[in-house]
């Protein structure tokens, strides 16, 4: 008898427990809440605005889509990050079956230019598949590889294109951007990854030689996907990257004009990403 009452009280139990589950409804995943980028921004913001020169800067968060930027909308001479755009603008055009990148170019005398690269040490003449001249023009900013893919693409298309994804700093005639735009466009790179195409141009990314700026100060094991620019008659330089972060990806923009030089803006650039990079970390473990 006491067994049968037993037995009758704990599947009354039971019964309850379940109707009280049912009732509640699934136990939600635990979400922490998203960083505050504030105190980033003001430590960011101070430090910029008291060095020589002028600075920008733009700033996401990944993982919670928080953004922020300094300058985010000054002009900037674009110098070689005008590549990124170039380059994601063709990738799109073969993805979608408009250019075909094995499609040789051959490599004229009105494509000349010194500064970056390795073509420049080659005799006109040759022909090279748009798939060699796109990783040339990012893995070494090659000019040569950039001027003969222009001359297929056509620069006008690029710049419509830029203004399509929502650019707000270009111009037809000169070659000018912004913190916010290129940051736009690594996160466009970053969202078109996800196709074959795009793979292979953030491939070309993570391989670039020009190592100098955002990725320098940062540990050797984390991935850096970027795009630099100089232009020296106003002593600018930038940096564009996607830092794969292990638990808080993050794009960084930094540019600069009117600087006293290369020596003196390095430190900045480095102080920045480093300064970044740690408040990524201490997010992380705060998660």
């Amino acid at each position: 008898m006491k067994t049968k009452l037993y037995y009758a009280i704990s599947v009354f139990i039971l019964l309850i427990f379940i109707a009280a589950t049912q009732i509640q409804g699934p136990v939600k995943k635990y979400t922490p809440p998203a960083p505050d980028y504030k105190p980033l921004q003001e430590q960011v913001v101070a430090y910029l605005a008291r060095q020589p020169g002028t600075y920008g800067l733009y700033f996401i968060d990944l993982n919670s889509g928080r953004e922020f930027g300094y300058n985010a909308l000054t002009p900037f001479h674009a110098a070689s990050t005008f590549k990124l755009a170039m380059n994601l603008y063709l990738y799109r055009e073969v993805s979608r079956g408009n250019l075909d990148i094995e499609e040789k170019l051959t490599f004229l005398n009105r494509h000349r230019e010194g500064g970056t690269g390795i073509l420049q040490n080659n005799s006109p003449g040759e022909a090279y598949s748009i798939a060699q001249l796109a990783g040339y023009s990012i893995i070494y900013s090659d000019n040569v590889a950039t001027n003969i893919l222009l001359d297929r693409l056509d620069k006008n298309n690029v710049k419509d294109f830029m203004r399509s994804l929502g650019g707000q700093v270009v111009d037809d005639e000169r070659n000018i951007t912004c913190p916010y735009d290129l940051a736009l466009y690594m996160h466009e790179i970053l969202t078109f990854s996800r196709q074959p195409e795009g793979k292979l141009l953030l491939n070309n990314l993570f391989r670039t030689e020009l190592k100098d700026r955002i990725p320098a100060p940062l540990p050797r094991e984390i991935k850096v996907a970027n795009k630099i620019g100089t232009w020296p008659p106003t002593n600018s330089y930038h940096d564009v990257a996607y830092i794969a972060h292990p638990r808080r990806p993050y794009i960084l923009v930094i540019t600069s004009k009117d600087t006293p030089g290369y020596g003196a803006t390095l430190p900045v650039i480095h102080h920045i990403s480093e300064m970044v990079y740690e408040y990524q970390n201490r997010a992380a473990q705060n998660q």
